[in-house]
């Protein structure tokens, strides 16, 4: 008799079990009028994403659904940026309520306002960067002036990175003119994880203070990505670059080179980051020799998007021209917007 009592209350909880899952199933009816159950595991890129007990998750095209309904709360995140949270079911007019608080009137929201269910929408990737000005001016016993124009723009996905730098500098002395150079790069990063990534680079440098006409170095390479968020960011590069030099006057050179890279940025709070640039280019055919730029900063918010930046700026050439110094050092004090 005893037995019979356990073996039927078993039964009931089986059943209990049983009827709770079914009942807490997220329901989608399609067009065509089949129904899927199962859990609602996202809705991206208008696909409706249902885990489901009796097949591998299936993949819904958001056209092809008549009506939605879920027996738990879960998230929605609206195309304007709006979060909710709550039981969801279909009505009129391709429209979904949304039960926020039991017992009271439900949200209604168009379906095609939805951007994400459950987990929040992926936000597509876009450039970001920043514009910087410097100038200075120095008037009495020196007539002094100069101007310096910086930017940068970064793209980036799960996959792919795009940099690109550009700085031009000028200064004069006495309507004598004592620099005028320019630096760019481009640089693509493909990655095979989130840490590791190949790349391909093209620096390109005049100053004819240095007898560079024009100067490009080109090659690609490996990386390592240690941190990569709002407050940090740490990368090491090492590959083969080929190096042209047109110079002025003498006799043009090229050569291979190693490159040696790392780029560093870290953020103390609110109104301080400082941020490191280091590239080495060591001559695999002219011992000893190597080129070398350096760019340290020091950046400080003043609102609206607006940074001050003092930015030091090293150029190191181990064996530069008859009559040209090895070393250079720039200084420059910049206003740099943000977008």
């Amino acid at each position: 008799m005893l037995k019979k009592i356990f073996l039927g209350m078993g039964v009931l909880g089986l059943c209990f079990v049983l009827g709770s899952g079914q009942g807490l199933a997220d329901e989608i009816v399609l067009v065509n009028g089949n129904i899927l159950t199962g859990a609602i595991e996202k809705l991206e890129g208008g696909k409706l994403t249902l885990k489901t007990d009796y097949s591998q998750p299936v993949e819904i095209e958001i056209a092809k659904i008549k009506k939605i309904t879920t027996n738990r709360p879960i998230d929605l995140y609206l195309v304007s940026g709006e979060a909710l949270k709550g039981k969801i079911a279909t009505v009129e007019g391709g429209k979904i309520a949304v039960e926020t608080t039991p017992g009271q009137p439900s949200r209604t929201v168009e379906l095609t306002k939805v951007a994400g269910m459950v987990t929040p929408p992926k936000v597509p990737p876009k450039w970001r960067g920043n514009i910087a000005l410097g100038a200075s001016m120095q008037t009495g016993n020196t007539e002094r002036k100069g101007a310096s124009v910086g930017a940068e723009a970064i793209w980036k996905s799960e996959a792919d990175r795009f940099t690109g730098r550009f700085l031009w500098n000028y200064a004069e002395d006495k309507d004598d003119i004592t620099a005028r150079n320019a630096y760019g790069l481009l640089k693509y990063d493909h990655f095979f994880s989130k840490q590791v990534y190949g790349y391909l680079a093209l620096e390109a440098y005049n100053d004819e203070f240095k007898n560079w006409r024009l100067r490009y170095v080109v090659g690609p390479g490996v990386g390592y990505q240690f941190w990569d968020d709002e407050v940090k960011f740490l990368l090491f590069e090492g590959g083969l670059a080929y190096s042209y030099e047109d110079l002025y006057e003498g006799q043009n050179k090229d050569y291979l080179a190693a490159r040696l890279a790392a780029d560093f940025r870290y953020k103390f709070g609110k109104y301080l980051s400082v941020g490191d640039q280091l590239v080495i280019y060591p001559s695999l055919e002219y011992g000893g020799e190597y080129t070398l730029r350096n760019e340290a900063y020091i950046l400080s918010p003043v609102g609206a998007g607006w940074n001050l930046k003092l930015s030091n700026i090293w150029d190191r050439n181990s064996e530069p021209p008859p009559g040209i110094e090895k070393d250079d050092f720039l200084w420059i004090l910049a206003l740099q917007y943000a977008f």
